[in-house]
């Protein structure tokens, strides 16, 4: 085997890996011109917008966590979930690992599709408490939002 092909089939190799992994990441959303991949509204709050990148790296965006979760569950049962971002909410745009984040319910109304809840996600506790959420208690995690 030649030595250019052994390092294409290992590059490729760590690529699969990282996307099984939940590492993959997602292509940036373009606000005020993508469309929500679940219920087709424009994407244009960067408080709120999540994205999901597919096992085949495909990225869908969505505009809010609500669609977010109402699509990963289709999809995780499929099996077609590499990784889960969500923006965070203290840094408008800025996408971070679904899973590692931490998320605050709003309340109804106060997110682009935040009905019984609003969910909001910030990378880390202490930026919740930034935003006033004085018990951690009420922080969820991914697990609590599936």
């Amino acid at each position: 085997m030649s030595t250019r092909r052994a390092i294409a089939m290992a590059t490729l190799a760590l690529i699969g890996s990282a996307a099984a992994c939940g590492t993959a990441k997602p292509d940036a959303i373009v606000y005020d011109a993508d469309a929500c991949a679940y219920c087709r509204m424009q994407i244009s709050d960067p408080r709120f917008g999540a994205a999901l990148v597919t096992v085949k790296g495909r990225t869908l965006k969505f505009d809010s966590i609500e669609c977010l979760v109402a699509y990963y569950k289709q999809a995780a049962a499929a099996h077609d979930v590499a990784s889960v971002w969500v923006s965070n909410v203290r840094h408008p745009g800025q996408l971070v690992d679904a899973t590692r984040a931490r998320y605050i319910d709003l309340g109804g109304g106060r997110t682009p599709m935040g009905r019984a809840h609003g969910w909001a996600a910030v990378s880390v506790a202490a930026e919740a408490m930034a935003l006033g959420v004085a018990d951690s208690t009420t922080l969820k995690r991914w697990s609590d939002l599936l």
